[in-house]
């Protein structure tokens, strides 16, 4: 470029390599300006996609905040309702003892009561055959009195 412009005669011998180097110079400040924003242009995009990753960070956080909130809500309310399982669980546990308590009692009861109509149904047998008895023998005496009518078979007072 410089060099192109400026005419050849013998003193400029000496300056024709300065010129180069200038040429040189102008060429690679060019390069390095031009890279330079290059440079530039990528730390912007990386600035934009690092500010793009602060946000989905913090909002990850955000989420997961909320998250760890809800979950200790739940073990919570499953603390709260264990205990409300267990509570249950002992009154049924309680009502089952009395229940079966009662059980045990009314089944003693069924028993005795059984025992005793059966005694009594055998006491009852046991008259019947006595006021059988006593009938066939006051008939007996009846009929031994004077003046008593024959009596037909089968029939009792």
């Amino acid at each position: 470029m410089l060099l192109d412009s400026v005419p050849q005669p013998a003193i400029w011998f000496t300056i024709a390599p300065m010129l180069q180097d200038l040429d040189q110079l102008t060429t690679r400040i060019g390069q390095l300006v031009q890279r330079t924003r290059q440079l530039h242009a990528e730390r912007d995009a990386l600035r934009a996609r690092l500010d793009e990753a602060e946000r989905a960070a913090r909002t990850l956080r955000e989420q997961c905040a909320e998250r760890d909130a809800a979950l200790l809500t739940l073990q919570a309310q499953l603390k709260d309702q264990d205990g409300e399982v267990a509570t249950r669980l002992a009154e049924s546990q309680r009502a089952e003892v009395a229940l079966r308590e009662q059980l045990e009692f009314q089944y003693t009861a069924h028993q005795s009561l059984e025992s005793r109509l059966l005694a009594r149904d055998a006491d009852v047998e046991q008259l019947r055959q006595a006021a059988g008895s006593a009938q066939t023998r006051i008939d007996a005496v009846l009929a031994r009195l004077p003046g008593a009518a024959p009596a037909a078979e089968g029939e009792h007072i």
